[in-house]
């Protein structure tokens, strides 16, 4: 007991030694002012740890939130990824490519006059010619506007109407390969077809020619498949490497 201090003036507190100190009033106060800034920085410490607790809370929300909208995302584009390409060959479906024309031949009449009487005299020319016979929807250059000191011809793309008419036609140019109009130039035609398709069908063909010259027919089937005949047996590939391999064991 300390002098001149009553009992509740006192403060009981115990040491882990095992005896007892008492502190006065006073002193209590005084040790409580004291610690007053740490115990205020603390409680401090304690909210932004809550704030930044709470903000990693939300970010991470966040995060998911933007995981599942890529998600969608990408999920979207690929369906109208698809859905283009859909579109896309649907509408090559109905098309065929002329390479060789020269540029001068619709100065005096429309280039699908032109390619209608070309079809008639150079690839079909037993179908009788009926007006709008060859179902031609539309015929054009491609590009539309000549590229600058081109020394090649544009290509002309041409739309049918009714497809059974553009695949006579495309099976006539397989079998014959090039055609000649009169004495003025010679031309070839091909399927249209996507940019990635055309550029995978020109490396094979060389292969093509190669396989041919020992005996074993080749051609290129569903846009991007070589198929060859060999010994009886039909083999497809699907990769260069692949077809090359298997013509050095010819």
């Amino acid at each position: 007991m300390v002098p001149g201090c009553s009992q509740r003036d006192q403060t009981k507190w115990r040491s882990p030694h095992g005896f007892e100190h008492r502190v006065s009033r006073e002193e209590a106060v005084c040790a409580a002012a004291a610690t007053k800034p740490v115990r205020l920085e603390i409680d401090g410490r304690k909210r932004r740890v809550s704030q930044v607790e709470q903000r990693v809370s939300d970010l991470e929300d966040a995060e998911k939130q933007v995981e599942s909208t890529t998600s969608w995302t990408q999920s979207e584009l690929k369906d109208r990824q698809l859905k283009l390409d859909e579109m896309e060959n649907r509408s090559r479906r109905s098309k065929l490519r002329f390479v060789g024309f020269p540029e001068e031949i619709e100065a005096a009449s429309p280039v699908t006059t032109v390619v209608s009487e070309l079809i008639y005299n150079c690839i079909l020319p037993d179908r009788a010619k009926t007006e709008g016979d060859l179902s031609i929807m539309r015929a054009h250059r491609v590009p539309f506007t000549r590229p600058a000191n081109s020394k090649y011809p544009r290509t002309v793309l041409v739309n049918f109407g009714d497809c059974k008419i553009k695949e006579q036609i495309l099976s006539q140019a397989i079998k014959l390969r090039n055609f000649k109009s009169g004495d003025s130039f010679s031309f070839r035609m091909f399927l249209d077809m996507p940019i990635a398709a055309a550029h995978w069908r020109r490396k094979f063909v060389g292969l093509i020619d190669d396989f041919k010259s020992l005996g074993a027919p080749a051609g290129i089937v569903q846009l991007v498949k070589l198929n060859v005949f060999h010994k009886g047996q039909a083999h497809v590939f699907q990769g260069v490497q692949e077809a090359r391999n298997v013509l050095e064991l010819l």
